[in-house]
């Protein structure tokens, strides 16, 4: 999990994909915030009236992808796993970062902010040096 860790330290940017009440998927290109301690929860930042947010509450199945390079030096990660939505201020500040205020003006005060966590089921990494798959309990 360590080296996972600093993988998605590196790849910033997931794509959580949600299941819409029609039956189609969305994604959503979502910052991770580059948190370092990984440790099977992934945590993003939306608006509580969004489409992501609905979506979740119908169906809370998510997988998150991620990949950083190409050619030679590349890695790719895909995470499944099981999305709740936080609107507590006391569990979004751990995860806060400054640079956020960019959509969140007020910080975690900002009304209608929302928090999704992602906890991980089973994570898949390919990079130039193998492929495996992590079970998270």
């Amino acid at each position: 999990m360590k080296d996972l860790a600093a993988q998605l330290k590196e790849l910033d940017y997931g794509m959580p994909t949600t299941t819409t009440s029609r039956g189609h998927l969305a994604s959503h290109p979502m910052s991770n915030n580059r948190e370092v301690d990984y440790d099977g929860s992934s945590h993003y930042f939306t608006w509580a009236d969004s489409r992501m947010v609905r979506d979740i509450e119908a169906n809370a199945k998510v997988p998150v992808e991620s990949q950083r390079g190409s050619g030679g030096d590349f890695t790719f990660i895909q995470l499944q796993g099981i999305a709740s939505v936080l609107i507590s201020p006391a569990a979004m500040e751990e995860h806060w970062h400054p640079e956020l205020e960019r959509w969140f003006p007020e910080g975690i005060q900002t009304d209608g902010i929302a928090m999704i966590r992602v906890d991980a089921r089973r994570i898949a990494y390919w990079t130039a040096e193998g492929d495996g798959l992590i079970t998270v309990n």
